[in-house]
């Protein structure tokens, strides 16, 4: 928006009463997963003519975002459904309540008349117009599923009709559909790109009030996304839509009052900012696998040389070095691999190990070389970390050979083998990917970098679902010395023991698994759902603790 029309447009929701095709007259049927008022926009569901809607929607914009330009929306039911008469006597005189730069008209592919297509052509040379349509799916299967009233082809004939008197368009699409798989999702997107689409809004499932997708959903429960799961299904899809094509929507808007499933915890805002983050810290982009690949920077990350004669990096995000001064490999040996007893478990039989913030992999890169030296049982290694990235920046300023050639084998395929030792590659924000496993582990390494500005990792909520995967006699060994981390895994069920180097700067923890409960008064930071990030966690701690 800001490339087109040298400002950001803010969207103002009208609802213009003119029905849907696709219901009958007292408002039943229609989609399975529409609700009665037809995706009416919050912010105006009080609003009792068309120009209290724009005036709500035009101070709720401006109060919120700051905005300054704004695009009309006519948003619920659809707008093409009415007459030719009607449909101009309305859109001029909404037009004429505000300097709009754009209108944007909500529709159905099925909707769509020679007269009005002439009519939107028309208007087009005086305000830049874009039909917006609910495709929600190219599988016919699930348009008959969900009362579409139309098929694949309907829409796909649409956007060309559109196309052929100049007018943009743009797709709504829902991921989550019962029934429909990833594989789905993606030929959905495909289809759209091969039409020529020119932007797309995406929405993922959810099950809205007195709809029949709700009836149907309290029959028969099936699968919904969560936070991390949609990201993850978004992030991929994204993948395979072409940079130049626009992203107006990431997700779904109901009212808390009308939702019934699935209940996030992690806000809008919030959401937005981890889809970016996720696939910043992985390396990929939109359309990265369907355009030439950028050219990478030959820029030479900030290092240091620390005192063992390890290297660190420098985080621009948390104005830091990932490493205490007294060294890295010093840090790995002295805390990590003789706190576990990593050696004495060796050479008593294999060893499973979870390691949380792998970093650029001294922890796990000395494990591996302590199993190849005492060469008797076989080490395995499950690393999260959520910055792949990292792992390309770490094998250029590190100088050990083994060392780089397990962070490229982890870079590229997420998996390194030798003799001895069997790493695999985690590539998930930690939270997300503890989900992921089913397996209880001998030694957990937990390097939460900066504890403050990982307070995620740090939780109490966390340390609870992190006993879940520790072996009856395993170890936690944790680079945290902080007092509310030690309360955190008290209160968790663990013993802890604090490890500080009087000689250095490594601190750290060590605990097992406690038959005892221990209560303390200081509160630990809490993340109940597990989707907060750090600063809200730092926030709702000194809430409780004041």
């Amino acid at each position: 928006m800001q490339r087109v029309y040298g400002e950001a447009l803010f969207s103002v929701p009208v609802n213009v009463e003119f029905g849907c095709p696709n219901r009958e007259r007292d408002g039943s049927g229609g989609c399975s997963f529409c609700p009665e008022h037809g995706a009416r926009a919050a912010q105006i569901a009080d609003a009792k003519s068309v120009e209290e809607q724009i005036q709500k929607a035009l101070s709720f914009a401006k109060r919120r975002y700051n905005a300054k330009a704004f695009a009309l929306y006519i948003q619920a039911y659809t707008g093409t459904f009415a007459s030719l008469i009607k449909q101009k006597e309305t859109y001029e005189k909404l037009l004429a309540l505000y300097p709009f730069r754009a209108l944007h008209i909500g529709t159905r592919p099925d909707c769509l008349s020679e007269s009005t297509l002439g009519y939107l052509a028309e208007l087009n040379q005086k305000i830049d117009v874009v039909v917006e349509l609910g495709v929600q799916s190219l599988h016919d299967a699930s348009l008959k599923r969900m009362n579409r009233g139309h098929d694949a082809v309907c829409s796909l004939a649409a956007i060309k009709r559109l196309h052929g008197k100049g007018l943009k368009v743009y797709a709504h699409v829902i991921i989550g559909l019962p029934n429909e798989t990833p594989q789905m999702w993606k030929e959905s997107v495909q289809g759209l790109v091969n039409a020529g689409i020119d932007g797309i809004k995406f929405h993922n499932l959810h099950i809205i009030q007195n709809t029949d997708l709700a009836r149907e959903f309290s029959r028969t429960p099936f699968p919904l996304l969560s936070e991390y799961e949609y990201a993850e299904a978004l992030i991929e899809l994204l993948r395979y839509v072409p940079s130049h094509i626009p992203i107006l929507r990431l997700a779904t808007d109901t009212p808390e009052r009308e939702l019934i499933a699935p209940k996030w915890h992690m806000a809008k805002g919030q959401f937005g900012e981890y889809v970016a983050q996720t696939m910043r810290y992985r390396g990929i982009r939109q359309g990265n696998l369907v355009e030439k690949e950028l050219e990478e920077s030959d820029a030479i990350p900030q290092k240091i040389s620390l005192k063992d004669g390890s290297t660190t990096l420098w985080n621009e995000i948390y104005r830091d070095y990932y490493h205490p001064k007294a060294g890295a490999i010093r840090q790995a040996q002295e805390l990590f691999l003789a706190h576990s007893n990593l050696k004495e478990r060796l050479e008593k039989s294999g060893v499973t190990l979870l390691e949380i913030g792998f970093g650029m992999g001294y922890n796990t890169f000395m494990a591996t070389q302590l199993a190849q030296t005492v060469a008797q049982n076989r080490l395995h290694v499950k690393a999260i970390d959520q910055d792949r990235m990292l792992l390309q920046k770490a094998s250029v300023v590190i100088s050990d050979t083994l060392h780089v050639k397990m962070l490229d084998a982890l870079f590229t395929c997420k998996r390194y083998d030798d003799d001895f030792a069997k790493v695999e590659f985690l590539n998930a924000e930690a939270r997300y990917a503890l989900r992921l496993l089913d397996e209880q582990f001998d030694v957990i390494f937990l390097d939460p970098f900066i504890e403050s500005n990982n307070a995620s990792l740090v939780t109490l909520d966390f340390f609870q679902h992190l006993r879940k995967f520790l072996k009856p006699d395993g170890v936690l060994v944790a680079s945290t010395a902080l007092q509310v981390s030690q309360v955190g895994l008290n209160l968790a069920g663990f013993d802890v023991m604090v490890i500080k180097d009087a000689t250095s700067d490594i601190q750290g923890v060590v605990a097992t698994l406690s038959s005892s409960h221990i209560l303390h008064v200081k509160e630990p930071y809490r993340d109940i759902y597990g989707i907060y990030n750090d600063k809200q966690i730092e926030t709702l701690h000194q809430k409780s603790s004041n």
